[in-house]
Parts: C-alpha cells; sequence; structure tokens
C-alpha cells in the first residue's frame, strides 16, 4: 500500500448497475475483503468458494467481502460471464465491474505491485488494509492450501475481535 494509514477506497458498480462504494453504511465498522479478481482466472475459480465459505461462516459476526471483478471489455459491456461465475460459486457479496485487467493497477491506485489475479486485501474495521493476499493455493497443493486457509480464517477471527477507536 503506498500509504497504510489510508482507508481503502473503491467506488465502481455492481451486476445490476447499482453503485456500491467503500462509504457505504454496510462496510462502517466491519472486516472487509476485498478480492481483486476476473471470471477468467482460473485461481480465481479456486479463490471464490472459500470466499464464499468465509462470507457464509462470519457475515453475521461482521464480515463483508467485496469483489473488484476486471474483465474483457466485452464482459463489461454484457457481464454474462461474470454473472455465471457469481451464480456458480453462490456468491452473495457484491461483484462489482471495475474494468479491463490491465486497468488493475491504475484503477487501484492506492496498491504497489499489484500484479496477481487474485489478490485479497484483508481491511479491519477501520477501514485500513491490514494484510494483502497475492494469489491463491488451490487444493492440488495439498497442505499450502489448507494452511493459507486456516491462516485467512485465523485473521478475520483476530480482527473481528478488535475494537474500533471512536476517535476517527
Amino acid at each position: 500500500m503506498k500509504n497504510p494509514s489510508e482507508p481503502f477506497r473503491f467506488s465502481y458498480k455492481d451486476l445490476n448497475g447499482t453503485l456500491v462504494s467503500n462509504t457505504d453504511a454496510r462496510f462502517k465498522g466491519k472486516v472487509v475483503l476485498v478480492s481483486i479478481t476476473g471470471s477468467w482466472c482460473p485461481n480465481c475459480h479456486d479463490e471464490a468458494p472459500f470466499l464464499t465459505e468465509l462470507y457464509r461462516t462470519y457475515h453475521e459476526r461482521g464480515l463483508e467481502i467485496v469483489a473488484l471483478g476486471f474483465e474483457e471489455a466485452d464482459q463489461l459491456k454484457n457481464p454474462v460471464r461474470p454473472r455465471a461465475f457469481v451464480k456458480q460459486f453462490g456468491i452473495e457479496y457484491p461483484f462489482l465491474l471495475v474494468g479491463e485487467p490491465e486497468e488493475a493497477s491504475a484503477k487501484i491506485t492506492q496498491a504497489e505491485n499489484l500484479n496477481a489475479f487474485p489478490t485479497t486485501f484483508v481491511l479491519g474495521k477501520d477501514g485500513r488494509v491490514r494484510t494483502v493476499h497475492a494469489g491463491f493455493a488451490s487444493v492440488a497443493t495439498g497442505s499450502v492450501h489448507s494452511e493459507s486457509k486456516r491462516a485467512m480464517s485465523t485473521e478475520i477471527e483476530r480482527l473481528l475481535t478488535e475494537k474500533v477507536s471512536t476517535s476517527n
């Protein structure tokens, strides 16, 4: 992150054309995972079931997830594949259409060296990035996959218990 003390900002339209922003009430005081993804990306297909699992497990305790989708130009105009991706993985969190894959660094200006799909930013309740996970280890990686999932779950549980400063 270029400036880790700044909250992570996003404001893009979802698959229904509704603007979704980090300043929306649904994200205030919540732990938020921001997934840089694309329906064309094999590793994003590996990550999506895990994010869906995390959302179902922790949403009631204060976890929100938002997918920032980078798609080919034709899919931005008519998002057939992103809609199928959302349906295939039972995604219940917002999937936003951001731009084309090669625009990721230009659109996510707060990030440094954003060059992996997926990349997941873990935000604390204050909206600031706590950690960044570049890539996703698939089931085929065995213990690496299991350990990555365990570490992310532990991190979310820890962040969910943090107290938010009211001075912000």
